[in-house]
Protein backbone atom coordinates (compact mmCIF):
# COMPACT_ATOMS: atom_id res chain seq x y z
CA UNK A 1 0.00 0.00 0.00
CA UNK A 2 0.79 3.83 -0.22
CA UNK A 3 3.16 4.42 2.26
CA UNK A 4 2.14 7.67 4.95
CA UNK A 5 5.23 9.68 3.61
CA UNK A 6 3.81 9.91 -0.09
CA UNK A 7 0.85 10.54 1.13
CA UNK A 8 1.31 13.46 3.30
CA UNK A 9 3.80 14.96 0.04
CA UNK A 10 0.67 14.55 -2.19
CA UNK A 11 -1.09 16.51 0.86
CA UNK A 12 0.99 19.21 0.59
CA UNK A 13 0.50 19.81 -3.34
CA UNK A 14 -2.67 19.24 -3.67
CA UNK A 15 -4.79 19.88 -0.16
CA UNK A 16 -7.61 17.85 0.80
CA UNK A 17 -9.97 15.92 0.80
CA UNK A 18 -8.08 13.63 -1.85
CA UNK A 19 -8.12 10.11 -2.97
CA UNK A 20 -4.64 8.09 -4.33
CA UNK A 21 -5.47 5.95 -6.42
CA UNK A 22 -2.19 3.89 -7.62
CA UNK A 23 -1.52 2.05 -10.74
CA UNK A 24 0.89 -0.12 -10.02
CA UNK A 25 -1.58 -2.25 -7.66
CA UNK A 26 -4.65 -2.31 -10.28
CA UNK A 27 -1.88 -4.09 -12.40
CA UNK A 28 -0.63 -6.33 -9.74
CA UNK A 29 -4.54 -7.19 -9.58
CA UNK A 30 -4.84 -7.51 -12.68
CA UNK A 31 -2.17 -10.35 -12.69
CA UNK A 32 -3.12 -12.12 -10.19
CA UNK A 33 -6.65 -12.36 -11.65
CA UNK A 34 -5.00 -13.62 -14.77
CA UNK A 35 -3.20 -16.10 -13.03
CA UNK A 36 -5.45 -17.95 -10.97
CA UNK A 37 -8.17 -17.48 -13.20
CA UNK A 38 -6.27 -18.65 -16.40
CA UNK A 39 -9.66 -19.76 -18.10
CA UNK A 40 -11.31 -16.61 -17.78
CA UNK A 41 -11.06 -13.29 -19.64
CA UNK A 42 -11.68 -10.17 -17.37
CA UNK A 43 -13.81 -7.69 -18.34
CA UNK A 44 -13.29 -4.37 -15.72
CA UNK A 45 -16.88 -3.04 -14.47
CA UNK A 46 -16.33 0.24 -15.45
CA UNK A 47 -18.86 1.26 -12.77
CA UNK A 48 -16.55 0.24 -10.22
CA UNK A 49 -14.23 3.54 -10.65
CA UNK A 50 -14.84 5.31 -14.15
CA UNK A 51 -11.36 7.12 -14.18
CA UNK A 52 -10.65 7.14 -17.58
CA UNK A 53 -7.08 6.80 -16.24
CA UNK A 54 -7.77 3.68 -15.01
CA UNK A 55 -9.37 2.44 -18.04
CA UNK A 56 -5.80 3.08 -19.89
CA UNK A 57 -3.95 1.51 -17.49
CA UNK A 58 -6.26 -2.04 -18.08
CA UNK A 59 -6.69 -1.56 -21.41
CA UNK A 60 -2.88 -1.20 -21.72
CA UNK A 61 -2.36 -4.81 -19.94
CA UNK A 62 -5.31 -6.36 -22.45
CA UNK A 63 -8.38 -6.56 -20.39
CA UNK A 64 -12.03 -6.18 -21.71
CA UNK A 65 -14.92 -3.71 -20.32
CA UNK A 66 -18.51 -4.77 -18.72
CA UNK A 67 -20.67 -1.71 -19.72
CA UNK A 68 -23.86 -0.28 -18.17
CA UNK A 69 -25.01 3.03 -20.35
CA UNK A 70 -23.56 4.39 -23.52
CA UNK A 71 -21.79 6.81 -21.29
CA UNK A 72 -19.52 4.33 -20.10
CA UNK A 73 -19.48 2.69 -23.54
CA UNK A 74 -17.90 6.33 -24.51
CA UNK A 75 -15.68 6.08 -21.48
CA UNK A 76 -14.46 3.19 -23.16
CA UNK A 77 -14.19 4.57 -27.13
CA UNK A 78 -12.70 7.50 -26.09
CA UNK A 79 -9.68 6.18 -24.16
CA UNK A 80 -8.77 3.31 -26.24
CA UNK A 81 -6.33 3.89 -29.82
CA UNK A 82 -6.60 3.38 -33.31
CA UNK A 83 -9.38 5.17 -36.19
CA UNK A 84 -12.91 4.64 -35.24
CA UNK A 85 -13.01 1.13 -36.92
CA UNK A 86 -10.35 -0.11 -35.28
CA UNK A 87 -11.76 0.81 -32.59
CA UNK A 88 -15.31 -0.62 -33.43
CA UNK A 89 -13.44 -3.67 -34.06
CA UNK A 90 -12.70 -3.70 -30.12
CA UNK A 91 -15.46 -2.52 -28.68
CA UNK A 92 -17.53 -5.29 -30.43
CA UNK A 93 -15.30 -7.98 -29.14
CA UNK A 94 -13.77 -6.81 -25.76
CA UNK A 95 -16.66 -4.87 -24.24
CA UNK A 96 -20.06 -6.36 -22.84
CA UNK A 97 -22.96 -4.16 -22.58
CA UNK A 98 -24.22 -5.97 -19.18
CA UNK A 99 -26.99 -3.56 -18.11
CA UNK A 100 -29.96 -5.87 -18.78
CA UNK A 101 -32.38 -3.26 -19.30
CA UNK A 102 -31.23 -0.61 -21.42
CA UNK A 103 -32.69 2.72 -22.78
CA UNK A 104 -33.96 3.12 -26.26
CA UNK A 105 -31.64 6.53 -26.94
CA UNK A 106 -28.72 4.03 -26.19
CA UNK A 107 -29.97 1.27 -28.06
CA UNK A 108 -29.87 3.40 -30.96
CA UNK A 109 -26.62 4.79 -30.96
CA UNK A 110 -25.06 1.15 -30.48
CA UNK A 111 -26.97 0.06 -33.58
CA UNK A 112 -23.95 0.82 -35.66
CA UNK A 113 -22.15 -1.74 -33.47
CA UNK A 114 -22.21 -5.06 -33.13
CA UNK A 115 -21.44 -5.54 -29.38
CA UNK A 116 -22.45 -8.13 -26.79
CA UNK A 117 -25.37 -6.93 -24.75
CA UNK A 118 -27.29 -8.84 -22.09
CA UNK A 119 -30.83 -9.13 -21.46
CA UNK A 120 -33.22 -11.14 -19.00
CA UNK A 121 -37.32 -10.75 -20.66
CA UNK A 122 -39.15 -10.81 -23.64
CA UNK A 123 -40.19 -7.18 -24.19
CA UNK A 124 -36.14 -6.43 -23.53
CA UNK A 125 -35.91 -8.97 -26.83
CA UNK A 126 -38.65 -6.25 -28.59
CA UNK A 127 -36.85 -3.33 -27.96
CA UNK A 128 -33.35 -4.55 -28.84
CA UNK A 129 -35.22 -5.84 -31.95
CA UNK A 130 -36.70 -2.73 -32.79
CA UNK A 131 -33.58 -0.23 -32.35
CA UNK A 132 -30.44 -2.33 -32.17
CA UNK A 133 -30.68 -5.40 -34.41
CA UNK A 134 -26.84 -5.76 -35.08
CA UNK A 135 -26.36 -6.45 -31.48
CA UNK A 136 -25.26 -9.91 -30.59
CA UNK A 137 -27.45 -11.38 -27.33
CA UNK A 138 -26.20 -12.78 -24.00
CA UNK A 139 -28.83 -13.89 -21.76
CA UNK A 140 -28.83 -13.26 -17.83
CA UNK A 141 -29.67 -15.76 -15.69
CA UNK A 142 -30.88 -15.58 -12.09
CA UNK A 143 -28.73 -17.38 -9.72
CA UNK A 144 -28.10 -17.32 -5.64
CA UNK A 145 -26.91 -14.10 -4.06
CA UNK A 146 -27.51 -16.05 -0.53
CA UNK A 147 -24.95 -13.92 1.73
CA UNK A 148 -23.50 -11.40 -1.10
CA UNK A 149 -23.06 -7.77 0.35
CA UNK A 150 -25.20 -6.74 -2.11
CA UNK A 151 -28.15 -8.23 -3.81
CA UNK A 152 -28.79 -8.49 -7.26
CA UNK A 153 -31.17 -11.37 -8.05
CA UNK A 154 -34.01 -9.67 -7.03
CA UNK A 155 -33.78 -6.90 -10.21
CA UNK A 156 -32.06 -9.04 -13.15
CA UNK A 157 -31.53 -12.39 -14.23
CA UNK A 158 -34.14 -14.91 -16.11
CA UNK A 159 -35.43 -17.59 -14.38
CA UNK A 160 -33.92 -20.82 -15.07
CA UNK A 161 -37.54 -22.20 -15.77
CA UNK A 162 -37.89 -19.85 -18.84
CA UNK A 163 -34.24 -19.64 -20.28
CA UNK A 164 -35.17 -21.91 -22.85
CA UNK A 165 -38.27 -20.31 -24.47
CA UNK A 166 -36.51 -16.87 -23.90
CA UNK A 167 -33.36 -18.23 -26.59
CA UNK A 168 -36.58 -19.70 -28.42
CA UNK A 169 -38.21 -16.09 -28.53
CA UNK A 170 -35.14 -14.20 -29.08
CA UNK A 171 -34.25 -16.37 -32.41
CA UNK A 172 -37.65 -15.94 -34.05
CA UNK A 173 -37.05 -11.99 -33.52
CA UNK A 174 -34.04 -12.95 -35.44
CA UNK A 175 -31.05 -13.07 -33.09
CA UNK A 176 -28.94 -16.00 -32.25
CA UNK A 177 -28.49 -16.32 -28.77
CA UNK A 178 -24.34 -16.17 -27.97
CA UNK A 179 -24.42 -17.58 -24.70
CA UNK A 180 -25.08 -16.82 -20.54
CA UNK A 181 -24.43 -14.37 -17.78
CA UNK A 182 -25.25 -14.61 -13.96
CA UNK A 183 -24.17 -12.65 -11.10
CA UNK A 184 -24.12 -14.34 -7.60
CA UNK A 185 -23.82 -10.39 -5.72
CA UNK A 186 -21.03 -8.28 -5.17
CA UNK A 187 -18.62 -9.06 -2.44
CA UNK A 188 -19.56 -12.70 -2.31
CA UNK A 189 -18.25 -14.46 0.32
CA UNK A 190 -20.83 -17.65 0.39
CA UNK A 191 -18.73 -19.56 -2.75
CA UNK A 192 -21.55 -22.06 -2.85
CA UNK A 193 -23.34 -19.29 -4.85
CA UNK A 194 -20.69 -19.85 -7.81
CA UNK A 195 -20.85 -23.71 -7.46
CA UNK A 196 -24.99 -23.50 -7.77
CA UNK A 197 -24.65 -20.89 -10.95
CA UNK A 198 -22.27 -23.18 -12.73
CA UNK A 199 -24.78 -25.99 -12.16
CA UNK A 200 -27.84 -23.63 -13.49
CA UNK A 201 -25.63 -22.40 -16.96
CA UNK A 202 -24.44 -25.85 -17.31
CA UNK A 203 -28.33 -27.30 -17.53
CA UNK A 204 -29.19 -24.78 -19.74
CA UNK A 205 -26.75 -25.17 -22.11
CA UNK A 206 -27.82 -28.84 -22.67
CA UNK A 207 -31.28 -27.71 -22.84
CA UNK A 208 -30.20 -25.40 -25.91
CA UNK A 209 -28.20 -27.64 -27.23
CA UNK A 210 -30.85 -30.39 -27.06
CA UNK A 211 -33.02 -27.98 -29.17
CA UNK A 212 -30.52 -27.26 -31.69
CA UNK A 213 -28.88 -23.80 -29.94
CA UNK A 214 -25.29 -24.19 -29.47
CA UNK A 215 -24.06 -21.67 -26.69
CA UNK A 216 -20.50 -20.42 -26.41
CA UNK A 217 -20.40 -17.88 -24.40
CA UNK A 218 -19.85 -17.77 -20.64
CA UNK A 219 -20.09 -14.50 -18.65
CA UNK A 220 -19.99 -15.42 -14.50
CA UNK A 221 -20.30 -11.65 -13.58
CA UNK A 222 -18.18 -10.26 -10.75
CA UNK A 223 -18.59 -10.46 -6.82
CA UNK A 224 -14.77 -11.46 -6.26
CA UNK A 225 -14.29 -10.51 -2.83
CA UNK A 226 -12.41 -7.74 -1.64
CA UNK A 227 -10.10 -8.09 1.84
CA UNK A 228 -11.77 -5.07 3.33
CA UNK A 229 -10.90 -7.31 6.90
CA UNK A 230 -9.44 -10.55 7.75
CA UNK A 231 -13.00 -12.65 7.53
CA UNK A 232 -13.37 -12.24 4.09
CA UNK A 233 -12.32 -15.57 2.34
CA UNK A 234 -9.50 -15.47 -0.09
CA UNK A 235 -9.78 -14.90 -3.85
CA UNK A 236 -7.30 -17.86 -4.06
CA UNK A 237 -10.13 -20.21 -2.77
CA UNK A 238 -12.81 -18.45 -4.76
CA UNK A 239 -10.35 -19.32 -7.76
CA UNK A 240 -9.91 -23.31 -7.13
CA UNK A 241 -13.87 -23.07 -6.80
CA UNK A 242 -14.62 -21.16 -10.11
CA UNK A 243 -12.21 -23.20 -11.97
CA UNK A 244 -13.07 -26.87 -10.87
CA UNK A 245 -16.79 -25.67 -11.55
CA UNK A 246 -15.36 -25.05 -15.56
CA UNK A 247 -13.72 -28.23 -15.10
CA UNK A 248 -16.58 -29.82 -14.50
CA UNK A 249 -19.32 -28.65 -16.48
CA UNK A 250 -17.62 -26.72 -19.60
CA UNK A 251 -15.19 -27.41 -21.95
CA UNK A 252 -13.15 -24.10 -22.34
CA UNK A 253 -11.72 -24.48 -25.95
CA UNK A 254 -15.06 -24.51 -27.07
CA UNK A 255 -16.60 -22.12 -24.51
CA UNK A 256 -15.47 -18.66 -24.36
CA UNK A 257 -15.56 -17.54 -20.22
CA UNK A 258 -15.03 -13.76 -19.28
CA UNK A 259 -15.91 -12.36 -16.01
CA UNK A 260 -16.82 -9.04 -14.46
CA UNK A 261 -14.71 -7.66 -11.98
CA UNK A 262 -14.84 -4.34 -10.83
CA UNK A 263 -13.89 -4.16 -7.19
CA UNK A 264 -11.32 -6.99 -7.24
CA UNK A 265 -9.35 -4.58 -9.68
CA UNK A 266 -9.65 -1.55 -7.86
CA UNK A 267 -10.69 -1.59 -4.26
CA UNK A 268 -7.45 -1.76 -2.54
CA UNK A 269 -5.65 0.38 -4.48
CA UNK A 270 -6.46 3.72 -3.01
CA UNK A 271 -6.81 5.53 -0.28
CA UNK A 272 -8.34 8.82 1.05
CA UNK A 273 -6.95 11.66 3.12
CA UNK A 274 -9.28 13.95 4.69
CA UNK A 275 -8.90 16.60 7.53
CA UNK A 276 -10.93 17.46 10.73
CA UNK A 277 -12.77 20.29 10.54
CA UNK A 278 -14.50 20.00 13.76
CA UNK A 279 -14.24 17.90 17.50
CA UNK A 280 -17.25 17.69 20.01
CA UNK A 281 -17.78 15.20 22.76
CA UNK A 282 -20.84 13.58 21.98
CA UNK A 283 -23.05 10.79 25.21
CA UNK A 284 -19.14 10.39 26.29
CA UNK A 285 -17.55 9.91 22.74
CA UNK A 286 -15.46 11.83 20.67
CA UNK A 287 -16.77 12.43 17.00
CA UNK A 288 -14.09 13.92 14.44
CA UNK A 289 -15.76 16.48 11.57
CA UNK A 290 -14.04 15.43 8.11
CA UNK A 291 -14.35 17.14 5.19
CA UNK A 292 -15.59 14.32 3.29
CA UNK A 293 -18.63 12.22 3.97
CA UNK A 294 -21.03 9.87 2.84
CA UNK A 295 -22.23 11.98 -0.28
CA UNK A 296 -18.64 12.10 -1.38
CA UNK A 297 -16.22 9.95 -0.96
CA UNK A 298 -17.77 7.87 1.40
CA UNK A 299 -20.51 6.83 -0.64
CA UNK A 300 -20.33 3.39 -0.44
CA UNK A 301 -21.37 3.21 3.23
CA UNK A 302 -24.90 4.29 1.99
CA UNK A 303 -24.62 2.40 -1.88
CA UNK A 304 -22.21 -0.40 -1.41
CA UNK A 305 -22.94 -1.66 2.14
CA UNK A 306 -18.81 -1.28 2.97
CA UNK A 307 -18.03 -0.18 6.54
CA UNK A 308 -14.59 2.47 6.23
CA UNK A 309 -12.08 2.64 8.60
CA UNK A 310 -9.73 5.63 9.58
CA UNK A 311 -6.52 5.64 10.83
CA UNK A 312 -4.43 8.54 12.45
CA UNK A 313 -0.81 9.96 11.11
CA UNK A 314 0.29 9.79 14.27
CA UNK A 315 0.63 7.85 17.05
CA UNK A 316 -0.79 7.57 20.54
CA UNK A 317 -3.22 6.09 22.86
CA UNK A 318 -6.37 5.03 21.21
CA UNK A 319 -10.59 5.33 22.42
CA UNK A 320 -13.38 4.37 20.23
CA UNK A 321 -14.35 7.43 18.24
CA UNK A 322 -16.80 8.81 15.86
CA UNK A 323 -15.96 9.97 12.28
CA UNK A 324 -18.34 11.66 10.44
CA UNK A 325 -19.07 14.15 7.70
CA UNK A 326 -19.17 17.67 6.53
CA UNK A 327 -22.81 18.01 5.53
CA UNK A 328 -26.06 18.80 7.47
CA UNK A 329 -27.97 15.55 7.10
CA UNK A 330 -27.47 13.54 10.32
CA UNK A 331 -27.35 10.62 7.79
CA UNK A 332 -23.54 11.71 6.88
CA UNK A 333 -22.33 9.35 9.70
CA UNK A 334 -19.16 7.22 8.47
CA UNK A 335 -17.98 5.12 11.51
CA UNK A 336 -18.90 5.46 14.94
CA UNK A 337 -16.82 3.03 16.08
CA UNK A 338 -13.14 3.98 15.28
CA UNK A 339 -10.02 3.32 17.54
CA UNK A 340 -8.17 6.72 17.06
CA UNK A 341 -5.81 8.53 19.04
CA UNK A 342 -6.25 12.08 20.18
CA UNK A 343 -6.71 14.23 17.21
CA UNK A 344 -7.15 18.08 16.95
CA UNK A 345 -8.88 20.53 14.39
CA UNK A 346 -6.48 20.26 11.16
CA UNK A 347 -5.03 17.07 11.78
CA UNK A 348 -5.72 14.27 9.00
CA UNK A 349 -6.80 11.07 9.50
CA UNK A 350 -6.43 8.14 6.13
CA UNK A 351 -8.85 5.57 5.20
CA UNK A 352 -7.71 2.42 2.95
CA UNK A 353 -9.45 0.27 0.17
CA UNK A 354 -11.49 3.39 -1.20
CA UNK A 355 -11.15 2.22 -4.96
CA UNK A 356 -14.27 0.43 -5.21
CA UNK A 357 -17.50 2.17 -5.29
CA UNK A 358 -16.67 5.47 -3.55
CA UNK A 359 -16.00 8.48 -6.41
CA UNK A 360 -17.91 6.88 -8.60
CA UNK A 361 -20.94 7.58 -6.69
CA UNK A 362 -20.04 10.98 -4.93
CA UNK A 363 -22.35 13.93 -5.47
CA UNK A 364 -22.23 17.66 -4.57
CA UNK A 365 -24.63 17.65 -1.54
CA UNK A 366 -24.90 20.94 0.58
CA UNK A 367 -22.24 22.23 -2.46
CA UNK A 368 -19.13 20.24 -0.97
CA UNK A 369 -17.77 18.92 -3.90
CA UNK A 370 -16.17 15.23 -4.59
CA UNK A 371 -12.30 14.83 -3.65
CA UNK A 372 -9.63 15.82 -5.84
CA UNK A 373 -8.24 12.50 -7.23
CA UNK A 374 -4.38 11.87 -8.17
CA UNK A 375 -3.20 8.86 -9.93
CA UNK A 376 0.46 7.52 -9.32
CA UNK A 377 2.81 5.17 -10.24
CA UNK A 378 0.80 4.96 -13.70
Amino acid sequence: MIDKSTLLDLVNGNGTPLIVIAHDLIKANYYKFCKYLPNVKPFYAIKANPESKIVKTLYNEGCGFDVASWEEFMIVYETIEGNHEEKKAFMNEKVIYANPVKRIDSLKKLNEYSIRMTFDNYIEVDKIAQYCKNSRLILRVDVPNTGSVVELSTKFGANPKICLDLIKYAKKAGFNVEGLSFHVGSQCSNFDNYIQAFKIAHNIFEQAKNFGQELTFLDIGGGFPVPYDEDVPSFETLAEVINNSIFQYFDTPKIRIIAEPGRFFVATTAIAIVEINGKAIRNDKVYYYVNDGVYNTFSGTIFDHIQYHFKAFKEGVLKESAVVGPTCDALDKISLNEQLPDLNIEELLYSENIGAYTNASATHFNGFPPAKIIHINI
